[in-house]
């Protein structure tokens, strides 16, 4: 069963890395690269063939029938600190001597345990503030829950790697109410400018299970990368159907906080990338009729039927 899921696996890497076609990752005019985030197109992986964010088309995913995610710790109570890095705000577990006990998550078509390092968000001066989209729709903010695979040892050795991380993409939009999973950002008041404080030690700790949609079954896959820094593409992505919400207020609280040079960040939001040779995969919610507007005429359209021809290789391990 174990060399079964493996395979499994290994097959599902590849339909997500296909063949790769030479062409240029020029994003769509009219949406240029945030200086800020200082992206450099010519001495790092930004100018790849597989990059992030995307905008997911329904219409063209592929059915997957991944086993459901399981979160482990996520339920736990931990310290958590909030740092300012001058470009996103970052949520941290003050690991003292646990990392064994640290969340993690398994399932969801990952082949490996993966635990977590961080989880951080992007935003927007307007209503446009999430990274990915679906369906050319752009989201208020987005949170990024960014964990590396476990058999490399530690975040820096999974990064080379191309199924080294695994990030959890969940969409925010708005609601007239707080949400009172978010009371952390109160705590944002002190770490406003970097260059003053950067970090501050949450005095309300919350699970990171108080942070998920309240539906994580149905999702899209891709393989990408990471976006900011040097985008190394080591990521496998997976991005949430169901948003999360938070108030207007809240929002702006992001909006508050400023970078390195103390001018706000007021947006750190990267463009969406091509696609290219790449394929996204869509997992629906297994216990209701919810999948995307699958395309017929998709000359791969009759590819996930090899999901349902070899059922007990795509079974969890």
């Amino acid at each position: 069963m174990v060399k079964k899921a493996s395979l499994a696996c290994k097959l599902l890497l590849l339909i997500c890395y296909a063949a790769a076609k030479p062409q240029s990752n020029t994003a769509p005019a009219g949406s240029p690269i945030a200086n800020f985030l200082n992206w450099n197109e010519h001495e790092s992986h930004c100018g790849g063939q597989h990059q992030s964010p995307i905008n997911i088309e329904s219409n063209k995913a592929f059915l997957a029938n991944y086993p459901d995610f399981v979160f482990h710790q996520y339920d736990r109570v931990f310290p958590e600190i909030l740092e300012n890095d001058g470009h996103t705000v970052e949520l941290k577990i003050e690991q003292q001597g646990m990392a064994s006990e640290l969340p993690f998550i398994t399932g969801g078509g990952l082949c490996d345990r993966y635990n977590f390092v961080q989880l951080h968000f992007h935003w927007g001066a307007n209503l446009r503030g999430s990274e990915h989209r679906i369906n050319g729709k752009q989201y208020p903010a987005e949170m990024h829950i960014v964990h590396y695979n476990s058999k490399y040892g530690s975040f820096n050795n999974a990064l080379p790697n191309a199924d080294g991380l695994a990030v959890l993409g969940v969409l925010i939009e708005l609601q007239p109410r707080d949400n009172i999973a978010f009371r952390h950002l109160e705590q944002f008041d002190n770490i406003v400018n970097p260059s003053t404080t950067n970090t501050e030690a949450l005095q309300f700790s919350i699970p990171l299970s108080e942070l998920l949609p309240d539906n994580t079954d149905s999702f899209f896959r891709y393989n990408g990368s990471l976006t900011t820094g040097d985008c190394n593409e080591d990521v496998i992505w997976t991005v949430f159907e169901t948003p999360i919400a938070i108030s207007e207020r809240q929002l702006a609280k992001f909006r508050q906080l400023r970078d390195d040079n103390g001018n706000q960040l007021r947006q750190n939001v990267r463009p969406t990338q091509l696609l290219h040779d790449r394929v996204v995969m869509y997992r629906p919610d297994m216990t209701t009729d919810s999948q995307p507007n699958f395309n017929p005429s998709n000359p791969f359209f009759a590819f996930p039927n090899i999901f349902s021809a070899f059922p007990n290789v795509f079974q969890s391990n």
